[in-house]
């Protein structure tokens, strides 16, 4: 037995959202926040995101946000979309990746780790490859010159 073991015991960190629009929250913070890099203008494009959609309109937001930022400090980005994917509408789900894949181009840069965890994302989204690579195709066509996936 340790000196330590007593006080510093291990302790499972949980996570789970309390709503869809809060994982839809961390599952858009964990893409972003991947590369331990979130750049102001992927900051920008999400607070226009949560500022603008009526499917936010009247949720909490700020503290679902919090509540995202403590998680993913303890449990990373793949878990925080382990955790969250199941809290997601099958039918919201794709524009849930599209939106994901704007956040990520938001900075013109895309990091190894973002387009990584993107794949992780489409995967755990259980979408349908055809649909997946079309709405990357959609969303790069708009995001012409910017950056690639």
């Amino acid at each position: 037995m340790s000196l330590f073991d007593e006080k510093y015991k291990t302790t499972v960190v949980s996570y789970a959202p309390r709503t869809e629009q809060e994982a839809w929250i961390a599952i858009m913070h964990a893409c972003i926040a991947v590369d331990e890099v979130v750049a102001d203008e992927e900051l920008e494009e999400l607070s226009e995101t949560l500022a603008n959609n009526s499917f936010f309109d009247g949720h909490e937001v700020r503290e679902y946000y919090r509540s995202v930022l403590l998680a993913h400090a303890k449990i990373g980005s793949k878990h925080l979309i382990d955790t969250s994917v199941d809290a997601i509408a099958t039918e919201n789900k794709p524009t849930l990746f599209a939106r994901t894949i704007e956040l990520v181009l938001a900075d013109g840069v895309v990091a190894d780790k973002e387009e990584e965890l993107i794949r992780y994302l489409f995967s755990a989204l259980d979408l349908e490859e055809a649909v997946a690579r079309n709405i990357v195709k959609e969303v790069l066509d708009r995001h012409k010159g910017q950056a690639a996936i």
